[in-house]
């Protein structure tokens, strides 16, 4: 859930047709990497969504330009974040404001401007209900009767405004998009890899379903790494399983073995420790937990 639709960067005309102009013919003409699932480290499917281009991560500095536009239709998903794994799947994405985070304000113009819109398509389906007959004419009587009784509702919550509580969100839309999980080296060290998650654009359809709009998502992708597979999240607990020699499947755990170190060992023999008061690594698990 998101707590409010975040805002977009507003821009001149001019400067927004120039950028776009730039943004769209550089990705047209550059290279286009083909995924094989086969050999890709990659999860999901990204059918729904707009049309993906997954470009060589080598390639970024050519869209610099580009990495803080905010583009309505094409969008540097993960710029100077190349992927070396990736995993789609469908998320609903939503925002809803709670009462507390609606100013005393704000609640009278939402609803003022509701109850205006409202007045509006009511006249005008008014004007148009006199040339309906048989079914369209009583189906559009009722549509008028029910513009009336929401205009009366919201008028009579607009009265009494401090005995309501409100909310705003964009839940019931319904709007589902595809999402991309994505791991990437970090930058902080060679060895390390973080993780990243963007949505993707959606094409814009009509009520048939036909794309209207196409909308582009450009994916980088780390060529060298696409391939690999790579560590689990939790270094501390990777670097201490990593000192095991001996690794056994058992059932759905690992069992893990390693000679002990010889000064450990002595120390056990002349009963200065024992197994019972060995402590066992901060945040490991044991094979019971």
């Amino acid at each position: 859930m998101e707590k409010a639709s975040r805002k977009r960067k507003s821009y001149a005309p001019e400067e927004y047709a120039l950028k776009l102009r730039g943004l769209t013919r550089l990705m047209n003409v550059v290279d286009k990497l083909h995924p094989d699932r086969n050999e890709w480290d990659i999860e999901g499917e990204w059918n729904g969504t707009g049309i993906i281009h997954f470009v060589d991560g080598r390639l970024q500095s050519l869209f610099a330009d580009y990495a803080d536009f905010d583009c309505r239709t094409i969008k540097l998903v993960n710029f100077d974040k190349p992927a070396v794994r990736l995993t789609f799947f469908k998320k609903h994405r939503y925002w809803v404001l709670k009462n507390a985070d609606l100013p005393r304000e704000d609640k009278i113009v939402r609803i003022t401007n509701y109850i205006n819109e409202l007045i509006v398509k009511r006249e005008i389906l008014l004007n148009k209900v006199d040339q309906l007959s048989g079914a369209a004419l009583s189906d559009g009587k009722g549509q008028v009767g029910f513009m009336q009784q929401e205009i009366q509702t919201w008028q009579q919550v607009l009265e009494h405004l401090d005995e309501y509580d409100l909310a705003v969100s964009n839940y019931q839309r319904d709007y589902h998009y595809v999402t991309l999980n994505y791991k990437y080296r970090s930058p902080n060290g060679e060895q390390e890899y973080e993780n990243g998650q963007e949505h993707l654009l959606n094409s814009q359809r009509d009520k048939q379903g036909v794309i209207t709009q196409p909308r582009y998502n450009i994916i980088f992708i780390d060529i060298r790494e696409i391939h690999r597979e790579h560590p689990h999240q939790h270094k501390e607990i990777e670097n201490f399983l990593n000192n095991f020699s001996i690794v056994s499947q058992a059932g759905k755990q690992q069992l893990y073995a390693r000679p002990r170190p010889e000064d450990s060992l002595e120390a056990f023999e002349k009963g200065i420790v024992s197994p019972a008061t060995t402590p066992i690594p901060t945040n490991t698990p044991t094979l019971f937990d």
